[in-house]
């Protein structure tokens, strides 16, 4: 049975000012893997195959759903419609993969382009081809990764909605619905919920992933408004970040003293990833172009940062 005294409301609020203080330290180790993070660095991706922005909209959907389900003809429609907007949430993959990189980047890691790849399982004899790892096995490295870094809160918080009792029953369609609880047969004796602690699970979940999306969008909004536009970097390089007054941060370049640069942006057009590779570990790199022609000199686009003007450093 799952201890129903411990599932109580959380607002949306509670849960986003814990992201921000979360963020906020991951930013103090490591500054460039946290603007990777909320980028979402990755390879090329063309218009409309972000699978990320259609689960928020799809999300808009539901929630207009949930509103009207109130005047469905089933007594019951409002708990299917509240249980499929539940699924459709915790199966996102962006938030997982952001919330591993910030926790990763807060125990003193980088920045991976997919921090759940050692789940996945490999199909056999089918070149190139895997099986992506459960929502299950997500929370669950969730969950290790919040206990290195000792954030017991987000346990605290993934606890509060998220349980798989719940989704596999709703998924495969072995639950029973009765007028006060919510019950199913599945993978071994048969259980309950009350609907009224299913409704608290429902609430939290929208309130956690509405959170969520406020951070992400939230996030890259202030890095536009807060940070410089230009860093120098130690080897003679200059990290140049993009920005605009819409959405905030949506990008950088790397420029080298050879004249070369590598870019990586993410817009409603897509990804431009120029000159970056990413390495077997998860890592970013970048091809640098000649080796011989680089200098001990900051430049920009292949001038001298001291022959530019109005630039600051």
């Amino acid at each position: 049975m799952i201890n129903e005294e411990n599932i109580k409301l959380i607002k949306r609020e509670e849960y986003a000012e814990y992201l921000l203080k979360l963020s906020n330290k991951a930013f103090q180790n490591n500054s460039f893997s946290t603007i990777c993070s909320f980028l979402r660095v990755g390879g090329l991706q063309d218009t409309n195959w972000d699978p990320f922005e259609e689960s928020q909209k799809a999300a808009e959907d539901y929630n207009w759903l949930l509103k009207k389900s109130k005047n469905c003809p089933s007594k019951k429609g409002q708990w299917r419609i509240g249980l499929l907007i539940y699924c459709q949430a915790i199966e996102m993959t962006a938030p997982h993969e952001l919330l591993a990189n910030i926790l990763r980047i807060v125990i003193g890691e980088n920045y991976h382009i997919n921090p759940f790849s050692h789940l996945r399982r490999v199909r056999k004899k089918i070149s190139l081809n895997y099986i992506p790892p459960s929502t299950k096995n997500k929370f669950n490295y969730l969950k290790e990764l919040a206990t290195k870094s000792n954030e017991n809160k987000l346990i605290e918080f993934i606890n509060s909605f998220y349980d798989d009792k719940i989704r596999n029953p709703f998924f495969h369609s072995d639950y029973i619905m009765t007028d006060k609880y919510f019950r199913w047969t599945e993978g071994g004796p048969a259980q309950q919920i009350s609907l009224n602690k299913v409704n608290i699970l429902i609430s939290n979940c929208i309130e956690f992933y509405s959170a969520i999306l406020w951070w992400y969008k939230e996030s890259l909004k202030l890095f536009g408004r807060k940070l410089k536009k230009y860093y120098k970097w130690p080897q003679y390089e200059i990290l140049e970040l993009l920005s605009n007054k819409e959405n905030g941060l949506y990008g950088f370049c790397v420029h080298f003293s050879n004249g070369s640069k590598a870019t990586y942006s993410r817009t409603k057009e897509g990804t431009n990833c120029t000159n970056i590779r990413f390495e077997k570990d998860g890592s970013i790199n970048y091809f640098v172009g000649s080796l011989e022609a680089l200098e001990p000199v900051w430049k920009i686009n292949g001038v001298p940062i001291n022959e530019i003007k109005n630039i600051s450093l």
